[in-house]
């Protein structure tokens, strides 16, 4: 028998791929022209940077009423040596709302060698008691400045509150609350004006206390539902004044329970107000 021969196969070369290779050949000379433009935008930055033509030579000032430009100017760090282009107007700002009357501020640049800070200031809206003095709090619950002795003192004055970083939230929550009330008397009735709130005080459960300005008596307002309890009572305060019994008034408790309801009965809020036994004209 003849032995069968052994069959050889032939294999294609492989191609190259053409296609890859130039991908590579181009992304590397797109990353060689990114460092290159880097490189020389950096350079043309550094030279702008120490320009003598784009050095500040005015910075105009807006929104200050409480603060300065001059205190504005001393805050940011900026002088006329300063060059336009190294300016950091984010640093900056941050510098300028450290301070405690500024609630924000921008910086925007006029070319080639002015400089414009626009802040905002923080609006006192009461006062709060502590125990190194009163200072301010704003809307927003932010307790910001001390009060100086010229400084005006005619806000609503909230005590009772020691916010310190050992006092945690209760307290903040405590004077949320008290401004809530305050806010509603700013937009509220003609018989509870927020210019006639002399105090509000926190008692340590953490409900309010109101002494108006015009006649110091104890107001229980309690805890929660403020918009209810400021309805309720300017209605009751209305009354008062209508009938000519406002100052004999000796204290109101907008919380007030008498003992007769049974426990687990429905339960309605009242408004218990104790009279003087001193009468008008006494």
């Amino acid at each position: 028998m003849k032995k069968g021969k052994k069959s050889i196969r032939a294999y294609p070369a492989r191609k190259k791929n053409w296609l890859s290779e130039k991908s590579l050949k181009v992304a590397g000379l797109t990353f060689a022209a990114a460092i290159l433009l880097f490189v020389v935008s950096l350079v043309v930055y550094e030279g702008l940077s120490r320009s003598v033509f784009f050095q500040i030579e005015e910075v105009v000032v807006n929104g200050c009423k409480r603060t300065t430009p001059n205190q504005i100017l001393s805050w940011s760090g900026l002088d006329v040596k300063t060059n336009l282009w190294a300016v950091r107007g984010g640093r900056i700002c941050k510098k300028l709302e450290s301070q405690s009357w500024i609630a924000t501020a921008a910086i925007s640049r006029n070319w080639p060698n002015k400089l414009t800070i626009t802040v905002s200031e923080r609006k006192p809206f009461a006062l709060v008691s502590k125990k190194n003095g009163l200072h301010y709090v704003d809307k927003s619950g932010v307790v910001f400045a001390e009060v100086l002795p010229a400084d005006d003192r005619d806000f609503p004055v909230i005590t009772g509150v020691e916010l310190t970083a050992e006092s945690g939230g209760k307290e903040e929550e405590r004077l949320t609350e008290a401004l809530h009330f305050i806010t509603l008397a700013e937009k509220g009735t003609v018989s509870l004006p927020k210019q006639n709130i002399s105090e509000i005080h926190v008692t340590a459960e953490g409900g309010l206390v109101l002494f108006m300005a015009d006649h110091a008596f104890p107001i229980s307002l309690g805890k929660g539902e403020m918009k209810t309890k400021y309805q309720r009572l300017s209605t009751v305060l209305s009354w008062l004044y209508r009938r000519e019994k406002f100052n004999l008034a000796a204290s109101i408790d907008m919380n007030y329970m008498p003992d007769d309801i049974a426990e687990g009965a429905a339960r309605r809020e009242r408004v218990l107000v104790r009279m003087s036994e001193y009468k008008a004209g006494h």
